[in-house]
Parts: C-alpha cells; structure tokens; sequence
C-alpha cells in the first residue's frame, strides 16, 4: 500500500471496554467513560508452500483513547490520546499524558466513521453498531457479548 509507504505500517488490535461495547451494539454511540486500547504489530511476511502471506510480526506499542467529558472537557468530542510505547518500542511506560489535541483530534473529526472513532476499520465495530433510536445502522444480532 501507498509504494510501501504506509504511514501507519503495523496491524491494529483494538479492544473497548464492556460497558462502552454494550452502549454501542445497543445505541450506536460511545458513552462517556468509552476506554479503547490498541495494541500495534509489525506487519510480518513469509514464503511458504502454501505461498507467500502476511502475519502479525513484533508487538511495537500500545496506544489507548478515552472519552471524558469530566477529565477533558475543552478537547474535541472529550476523547483524549495516549500512547504508552517508549520511542524506541522496546518497553511500555507505566503512565502516559495525552497528546496535544492538534496531533490527534484534527485526523479523526475530519476521517473517522464515529465520533472521532475509525470504525470503518475495524470490523467488529462496525457491524456490532447497534440498533437504538440513536443509531444509523448496523447489525447488532450478529454479534454476542459475554
């Protein structure tokens, strides 16, 4: 992709917590109090018999996103970002400070699906978006909770 160029070349798992995902399969939106991690992979590659593939490599990071109108109120949508990976992704910080707005908000209210979300990316959001009166759509029946 982009010549090889990527400007974001690893895999993303992303995680949210369970009282946010219910709130989304069922209203569509992210409550206040939303957590969502994202762990970030090296993309791997190999040569097998059965062809050449792609593979989740090294772990590189870890990143997370929180919405809080208490804790940010003057931030766009109150969500704030942090990344807990050291500069040279051999370590993760105990603690982490939210980066400036600037380096964050602007791309995800000008690109992402969701309320400063990029749920067009990842699959299990987008299809668990739930139903409710606030919702635009989604298939929350294929998808179960614990």
């Amino acid at each position: 992709m982009n010549d090889g160029k990527a400007a974001f070349p690893e895999h993303h798992n992303v995680y949210i917590d369970p009282v946010s995902w219910k709130n989304w399969k069922k209203e569509g939106e992210f409550p206040q109090g939303t957590i969502i991690i994202k762990e970030l992979v090296s993309v791997g590659t190999k040569a097998a018999v059965s062809g050449k593939g792609y593979f989740m490599g090294k772990y590189i990071g870890l990143e997370a996103t929180i919405k809080s109108k208490k804790h940010f109120p003057n931030e766009p949508g109150n969500w704030a970002y942090f990344s807990f990976s050291t500069p040279d992704h051999k370590t993760l910080a105990k603690t982490a400070k939210a980066f400036p707005a600037e380096s964050c908000n602007a791309c995800h209210a000008a690109a992402a699906a969701d309320d400063f979300v990029f749920t067009q990316y990842y699959p299990v959001l987008n299809q668990g978006k739930g139903m409710g009166k606030k919702a635009t759509g989604g298939h929350s029946d294929n998808l179960k909770s614990n």
